[in-house]
């Protein structure tokens, strides 16, 4: 069954700041030290470029990206070979300017999970994306 874990967070950084860190695909150990050791984009230039990233306990994600919207600064990526007992998984970063030098940023996923585990997963992949936006605040505030 399809299932949605996700985390958000009011940050005190301009929403293209945001955008700029999030989109360019890469680096994202820079901002999110705490799980990612190492990201690399391959392919920049696909319709779907891809990415790979070694978390810091050795595990590995193969994702595409499926969308860099910046009018709507929306981030979609896809998760195709990962640790997790987890199917189909597929990201969502969205940033949405308060107006007033905030912005909101959401992190989701909609994923496959098994019924007998599925709370317990949900909550640890909404509690990896509280961390990422944290993380991504942090990074913002030098």
């Amino acid at each position: 069954m399809t299932h949605r874990a996700e985390a958000r967070r009011t940050i005190p950084v301009p929403a293209a700041d945001l955008w700029q860190t999030v989109s360019r695909m890469d680096g994202m150990e820079d901002w999110y030290p705490g799980l990612i050791q190492k990201s690399e984009v391959l392919e920049p230039q696909a319709a779907q470029p891809r990415r790979e990233c070694v978390m810091v306990d050795g595990g590995e994600l193969k994702e595409r990206i499926l969308l860099r919207d910046e009018k709507t600064r929306t981030f979609v990526y896809a998760i195709d070979e990962h640790p997790l007992p987890a199917g189909n998984v597929v990201g969502t970063i969205r940033i949405d300017d308060l107006g007033d030098g905030t912005s909101s940023v959401s992190w989701s996923s909609d994923l496959v999970l098994d019924d007998t585990n599925a709370e317990q997963m949900r909550e640890m992949v909404s509690g990896m994306y509280a961390k990422g936006l944290e993380g991504l605040e942090r990074y913002h505030a030098g």
